[in-house]
């Protein structure tokens, strides 16, 4: 497994443990979920474009 879907299992995993055990999380640790989150998103997108470019699907005929 790559080291994205670590890190996204282990996050959900945190959450959903803290949720199953009625626990609820601290505003200051929704906002790092947030955060890893969305830093998980932009690093999937960046090697979308490191692997596909920016426009894979623009051929300008050269």
């Amino acid at each position: 497994m790559n080291l994205f879907g670590e890190v996204f299992d282990e996050l959900n995993e945190i959450v959903t443990n803290a949720e199953r055990n009625g626990t609820k999380l601290t505003i200051d640790q929704q906002l790092q979920v947030t955060q890893i989150r969305a830093l998980l998103s932009i690093s999937q997108e960046l090697s979308r474009i490191h692997h596909q470019g920016v426009n894979p699907e623009y051929d300008d005929g050269h």
